[in-house]
């Protein structure tokens, strides 16, 4: 059980929806954070679905409050369940004098044979959605409707913001649709404040907070391609990257970028190196699966020295997988992607701010390194949304890096050959040359996936001695990259009981899980690698040797991260927790797990 929040920490409810595929789950719980978020409050959400077209069972989890929120947990306050499976797998996360929300048209709690569901330990709420629905006129899949007005009647919250958020969402459906919906929730809202005598948990609006951005990590890395002034974008649907591509195309026009749904993932990285190639600065992302697919065209990036981004959103592999759920199984797999050796960058963003920062960041550092940068994230930060601060484009620096897009070579002398002939590839003590764009006069050049010389000629790269050339001056970049690249973040005091190592969105439960700790005299500090490439072994030995007891936390079977550091730093750690179920890790998994470390 989490510790509760002191008066001073502020106050949140946890609500956690469940029933079966179809019945809105997903977009009920929306909703609410929506609400919510436009009402000053601080959220996080969690859903979890399987990847089923229809069936299954389906949850939304959302935390809200008053304080900041890093991640989700595993205790629910609130317990609305639209099937009784809903109290037979969540009973144990309701915590003693949770409420029970359910329609007793459909099923009896007490029925269903629960050894745990005590009556007197749970706020038992009976509300009729099977009546409230047909009376208002609606179909019985609009149950969801009624229950997210029963919610807030429930706990004493104003029934306007979700009448506004209904109208937002059901805008492009037409009145009709809206009004439907609106009278729906309000009968759901009405039979609430009638009945609401002694429910346990009470929330209301903060106005002085003012609306709060929500975004998932999707949303927040297109906001940073944006940023970033992404031109071209291209990929083939696979989760959790498929959003993305969604929000591109519903977007991209108005922004002026070109946007392709490629036939599969190899078209879509072979035409963002072409749009790269042309001057435009191009994305593309998928998960695991689809970046299998790519890895040739990875080589061919790197070989032809193209400043690329590419997304890998993880999910539990190996082949299909899981494809709905989380893992960080995929980190070794885009360190070592494609055939060869040739310089990359690989990002990690641990959280939404984080995906917005690193995503305008990762294209100027394909620009001033020419060569890809990666930015790997995964299922728990691409699906699931939080309240942010609204992200601050002042802050956003646009770096070209050796770029001519216009005008005559012979301006640059220095990129050219003892004949004057643009020498695209010509070496350099950073591993980086002059790029000049299609267009500028003086600026023929050959671009191909052989070896090459420095005029990009396949034949002559054949050469011994042109390919240790070219090939130890692709990986000077390296070097160069060390000096660009974002450096590990520190969290915490300097000394502490247990010193923690991560990578990726087990920033947040972790974070999460220090505040938890710290109720309990309990100190942790964190050291979390935002580039996984070139790996910052200075910093993590520096790390290391300054703590007292070290642990790796991350979310893959085999310790990938841990491996890196044994490499790279010639240390190890004293404590690992992996987990590699396709869940997240909860603050008060790792809470625990730290508190059995340390005793």
């Amino acid at each position: 059980m989490l510790l509760p929040l002191k008066a001073s920490e502020g106050f949140e409810v946890r609500i956690r929806i469940g029933g079966p595929a179809g019945f809105g789950i997903k977009a009920a719980g929306q909703t609410l954070a929506k609400l919510f978020a436009r009402s000053g409050l601080e959220t996080f959400d969690l859903t979890e679905y399987p990847s089923l077209i229809k069936g299954g069972h389906n949850t939304y989890h959302l935390r809200v409050g008053t304080d900041t929120i890093n991640s989700h947990v595993l205790d629910t306050d609130i317990l609305v369940a639209l099937d009784h499976e809903t109290i037979e797998l969540h009973l144990a996360e309701l915590g003693t004098g949770g409420a029970i929300m359910y329609d007793p048209d459909d099923f009896d709690p007490l029925s269903l044979g629960i050894v745990d569901l005590r009556p007197d330990d749970r706020c038992m709420v009976p509300v009729p959605l099977k009546t409230i629905v047909p009376e208002v006129g609606g179909p019985a899949i609009m149950r969801n409707a009624a229950s997210l007005g029963a919610v807030l009647g429930y706990i004493g919250f104003p029934f306007e913001p979700l009448q506004e958020s209904l109208e937002t969402q059901f805008a492009r459906k037409g009145p009709a649709i809206i009004e439907q919906n609106v009278a729906i929730a309000k009968a759901g809202y009405d039979h609430a404040r009638a009945n609401e005598c002694g429910f346990p948990y009470r929330l209301q609006p903060v106005p002085e907070n003012g609306k709060r951005l929500l975004v998932d990590g999707n949303e927040a890395i297109f906001l940073g391609a944006m940023a970033a002034g992404v031109g071209f974008y291209s990929a083939y649907p696979m989760t959790p990257a498929s959003s993305l591509l969604h929000l591109m195309a519903a977007h991209g026009e108005k922004e002026g970028v070109v946007v392709k749904h490629a036939e599969d993932e190899i078209a879509a990285i072979n035409m963002v190196i072409g749009a790269a190639f042309g001057g435009t600065r191009a994305m593309c992302a998928t998960s695991g699966g689809g970046f299998s697919l790519m890895v040739e065209a990875l080589g061919f990036a790197g070989v032809s020295e193209t400043a690329c981004v590419v997304g890998v959103f993880t999910r539990p592999g190996p082949a299909t997988g899981m494809p709905t759920w989380t893992e960080q199984s995929d980190l070794r797999f885009v360190l070592h992607a494609s055939q060869g050796e040739f310089p990359r960058v690989v990002l990690a963003p641990g959280d939404h701010q984080d995906a917005f920062d690193l995503t305008w960041r990762a294209f100027n550092l394909a620009d001033q390194l020419q060569t890809p940068v990666i930015i790997l994230g995964d299922t728990y930060l691409s699906d699931n949304r939080r309240t942010v601060t609204r992200f601050d484009g002042s802050e956003v620096n646009i770096e070209r890096g050796l770029l001519v897009a216009e005008g005559d070579l012979a301006a640059h002398p220095e990129a050219l050959d003892p004949q004057g002939r643009y020498a695209r590839y010509k070496d350099s003590p950073a591993g980086v040359s002059l790029r000049a764009l299609p267009g500028v006069i003086g600026a023929e050049q050959i671009v191909n996936s052989y070896e090459h010389d420095e005029r990009g000629f396949g034949s002559r790269g054949e050469d011994a001695h042109t390919r240790v050339i070219q090939n130890e001056k692709r990986m000077r970049k390296l070097e160069l990259a060390r000096d660009l690249v974002p450096p590990p973040v520190r969290f915490g005091p300097d000394r502490a009981d247990l010193s923690i190592i991560l990578f990726g969105s087990t920033k947040m439960p972790t974070l999460e899980a220090m505040r938890i700790l710290q109720r309990e005299g309990i100190a942790i500090n964190i050291l979390q690698i935002v580039t996984l490439w070139p790996f910052p072994a200075e910093e993590v030995r520096a790390f290391l040797e300054s703590t007292r007891r070290t642990a790796v936390i991350e979310g893959n079977m085999t310790g990938q991260l841990r491996g890196l550091i044994r490499e790279h730093c010639l240390i190890d750690v004293d404590e690992t927790l992996n987990r590699y179920d396709g869940r997240p890790f909860s603050p008060d998994q790792i809470a625990r797990w730290v508190k059995e470390v340390i005793q």
